[in-house]
């Protein structure tokens, strides 16, 4: 026979006696709970076969109307048939019934009925989700990227965290991933802390595509709660002086200038200038639009054309193609660091700084503007993040010296 588990609630025809077991003086006695009249009432026996004939005696009580037990009003007595009868299908008794109303109305705390919940919870889940493994899913992705015209570079990025997270998760179904899954998995991962935040924001990229698919329920969301991971240490905000810069164009041919010169003085990402035609730059306007399926984040910006960067385009512009047609980008710009050296005058090569001409323009612009989240805007960042990965101070002058170097003429 199985061991009842206590505390142990006995029901009949809707009412309930709950016993309890109960150590007083190093002895095991059973307490019987029960209503009696509306009040509470509590019975004690020695063994458990004492407890259940007084739980029994007092629901019978109950049942047969007995004077001691709870007295019902013609109208009352009806309602209680009523709610056994409608509870009986269900197999529920009254006071779970009750118990169960009761625990949804504290939690909605009045901002909804319990019939709008049901009703918001089957629209969005009535409709059987199609299953896809994770394996099949990232497939469709990556082909879709290629589809949509997504540059190379995205596309290996895509492709670089997705095949990784196929290799731990390959057949699982991808309603079947949880934001805890997907930490575990990022905590996991041997990289450095800037490769997991891009892992990260691939993967949530990932599920929102799902989502938009009909793949994934509406407001799942896999990085709820999930670690997030810095690309840079904070504090390291490498910019340019106006003096470097100027050194930095002086020694740049006309085939890199334009990636210089559009990320010191628009603040475009690296890959986002490489990604960039001469269309998407409007020099009659002023702006450069940098489109959604060249933007990191996916979101199309738009981005103001200074007067110094117009200067130095113009001589540039063509009416299609690549803005810069280089294929190793990275190799041109750690030359042109390296020619801004003078051996006849003893002037040492600038180094080459990782985002150091977005971070000056940020930087520049704030001090310019003083508009945090519109600079935020241009950039295609938040302003929790301009204000902790890009922002130093720089005071107006100096911005004001960053926008007004201008082209020169070429000596020989």
């Amino acid at each position: 026979m199985k061991k009842p588990t206590f505390p142990l609630r006995v029901s009949k025809e809707g009412v309930s006696v709950t016993i309890g077991l109960v150590e007083k003086n190093g002895h095991k006695i059973f307490r019987v709970l029960y209503r009696e009249q509306g009040k509470r009432k509590q019975a004690w026996r020695t063994t458990f076969d004492a407890a259940k004939r007084a739980a029994n005696d007092a629901i019978e009580a109950v049942l047969t109307g007995d004077a001691s037990a709870l007295k019902l009003k013609a109208a009352d007595r009806h309602a209680y048939l009523r709610a056994v009868e409608i509870l009986e299908p269900l197999n529920i008794t009254l006071d779970h019934a009750a118990r169960d109303y009761a625990d949804a109305r504290i939690m909605l705390a009045g901002k909804a009925t319990l019939a709008e919940v049901c009703r918001d919870w089957l629209k969005r889940n009535a409709v059987e989700l199609p299953k896809i493994t994770v394996a099949d899913a990232v497939e469709k992705l990556k082909k879709q990227a290629e589809s949509d015209g997504k540059s190379g570079d995205r596309q290996k990025q895509l492709a670089a965290a997705l095949d990784a997270f196929v290799t731990k998760f390959n057949q699982d179904a991808v309603d079947s991933i949880s934001a805890k899954m997907v930490a575990d998995y990022l905590t996991a991962l041997p990289f450095k802390e800037r490769t997991k935040a891009n892992h990260r924001d691939t993967i949530g990229f990932f599920n929102r595509w799902l989502v938009l698919r009909g793949y994934l329920t509406k407001g799942t969301d896999w990085l709820d709660g999930v670690q997030k991971y810095t690309k840079r240490k904070l504090g390291q905000i490498s910019t340019y002086s106006a003096d470097e810069m100027r050194r930095l164009i002086a020694a740049a041919d006309d085939r890199i200038l334009p990636m210089i010169v559009i990320g010191g003085f628009a603040g475009l990402r690296h890959a986002e200038i490489a990604r960039l035609e001469w269309q998407d730059i409007d020099l009659e306007e002023g702006f450069i639009e940098v489109k959604a399926e060249n933007a990191k984040t996916d979101t199309r910006r738009i981005v103001p054309l200074k007067a110094n960067l117009k200067a130095f385009l113009l001589p540039l512009a063509k009416k299609s193609g690549k803005v810069v047609s280089l294929v190793n980008t990275t190799k041109q710009l750690l030359k042109t660091a390296t020619d801004t050296a003078d051996v006849k005058n003893e002037i040492e090569a600038l180094e080459w700084k990782h985002n150091a001409l977005r971070h000056t323009y940020i930087s520049a612009r704030v001090a310019e503007s003083g508009d945090v989240p519109r600079v935020a805007d241009e950039a295609g960042n938040s302003p929790q993040v301009i204000r902790t990965n890009y922002l130093k101070r720089m005071r107006p002058a100096a911005a004001a010296e960053w926008f007004a170097i201008a082209p020169q003429p070429k000596i020989g």
